[in-house]
């Protein structure tokens, strides 16, 4: 059985993010679209594939969303290597915000994003 996260605990992750890890001055933890998140698990749950492919829909979706008002990236990152380790998925996926500006801009297909999160090298990302 697959365990997904629930709202609640995106919003968490959300909020534990602007707490650690500080960007800017301005970032608050602040929820825009509390449909985006459920639209997010949602199409991870509706994936056909192995755990992977959930977890780059997760991180797509959660990425280009934009369901909160800081820290949506951070918390991406963050919610797709919590699902992969609570099903066993034992990998470290850096953060590195230029590649998850890459994937908010759709700059890479699903398949470079799930090699990343199984930790293999991606492409740098450039903007045409």
């Amino acid at each position: 059985m697959i365990k997904y996260p629930t709202e609640q605990q995106i919003i968490d992750t959300n909020k534990y993010v602007l707490d650690t890890i500080r960007v800017r001055k301005a970032d608050k933890h602040k929820v825009l679209s509390p449909e985006r998140i459920t639209q997010a698990i949602e199409s991870a749950e509706n994936e056909n594939g192995d755990l992977y492919d959930k977890a780059v829909v997760l991180l797509s979706n959660l990425t280009k969303g934009h369901a909160f008002d800081s820290g949506n990236r951070r918390t991406a990152v963050s919610v797709a290597g919590s699902f992969l380790d609570s099903n066993g998925e034992s990998g470290e996926i850096v953060h590195n915000a230029n590649i998850l500006q890459g994937i908010r801009e759709g700059f890479y297909t699903k398949d470079e994003i799930k090699q990343w999160l199984k930790g293999n090298e991606i492409r740098p990302f450039k903007r045409f």
